[in-house]
C-alpha cells in the first residue's frame, strides 16, 4: 500500500511545487511591473512647447488687443513616484499686429505681445503607451504694447492667471512628445480680463 501511494504523493508534490513556482513568478512579475510603472512616471523633465493662444474677448477699452497668438514656451517639472507633478513654465506670446483706421481717418497699428511666468501642480497617470497629465496653472502675465493707439497708462502692465491644463504624452526612451491644451482665466486688472485658450505641441527629455 505504501509503494502504491508513493507515485500519487510524488505527483501531488510536483503539482504543488509547480503551482508555487507559478504564483512566485506572477508575484515577481507584478512587482517588476509596479517598479517599471514608477520608473516611467518618476523623474525630472525639460519640455519645449509650441502652441497657439486665443482670447475669448480680444478687446480692451473697445479697441482690439491680442497679445497671445503663436506662443513659445519652456516647461520644467518633477514627477514623484506616486504621480504628483510639480512644475514651472514660461510662455512668450508673439501677439498680433492690428491695423485699424481711426475716427479721424488715420491708419493706426497696434503690436502687442506677452510673457507668462508661473507654476503648476498636477498628476501623471500612466496608460499603456502614454501618460495622461492633468494640472492647474497659476502665474502672472506681463504685457507689452508698441502703439500709439492706446493712451499712455490705459493698458495695465500685467495680470494674474489661473486655470487647468491637460496633456497626453508619449515617451520613447528618454525622449517625450505630446499634445496639450490650457485654459486660463485672467484677472480683471489687466487687458487680458478674459479667458485664454491654448493648444499646442510639446517635446523634450526626461532624466
Amino acid at each position: 500500500m505504501n509503494n502504491g501511494d508513493s507515485p500519487a504523493r510524488k505527483g501531488a508534490c510536483r503539482t504543488v511545487f509547480a503551482l508555487g513556482c507559478f504564483v512566485f513568478i506572477q508575484l515577481v512579475g507584478a512587482r517588476r511591473a509596479r517598479a517599471e510603472s514608477a520608473k516611467n512616471v518618476e523623474g525630472f523633465e525639460v519640455l519645449g512647447t509650441l502652441g497657439y493662444g486665443a482670447s475669448s474677448e480680444p478687446y480692451y477699452d473697445t479697441k482690439e488687443f491680442e497679445p497671445y497668438r503663436v506662443m513659445l514656451g519652456l516647461d520644467l517639472g518633477y514627477t514623484l513616484r506616486f504621480g504628483l507633478r510639480i512644475g514651472a513654465d514660461v510662455d512668450y506670446g508673439f501677439g498680433h499686429k492690428v491695423e485699424q483706421t481711426s475716427s479721424t481717418g488715420e491708419e493706426e497699428v497696434t503690436d502687442a505681445s506677452s510673457l507668462a511666468l508661473g507654476g503648476s501642480l498636477g498628476y501623471d497617470l500612466l496608460l499603456s503607451s502614454f501618460r495622461l497629465r492633468g494640472a492647474v496653472d497659476m502665474g502672472v502675465i506681463r504685457y507689452w504694447l508698441d502703439s500709439g493707439r492706446f493712451e499712455r497708462g490705459s493698458v495695465p502692465g500685467a495680470s494674474i492667471y489661473i486655470g487647468p491644463k491637460v496633456a497626453l504624452i508619449w515617451r520613447y526612451r528618454d525622449l517625450e512628445l505630446g499634445f496639450q491644451t490650457k485654459y486660463w482665466a485672467t484677472s480683471a486688472d489687466g487687458p487680458g480680463h478674459m479667458s485664454v485658450v491654448q493648444v499646442g505641441l510639446m517635446g523634450g527629455v526626461r532624466f
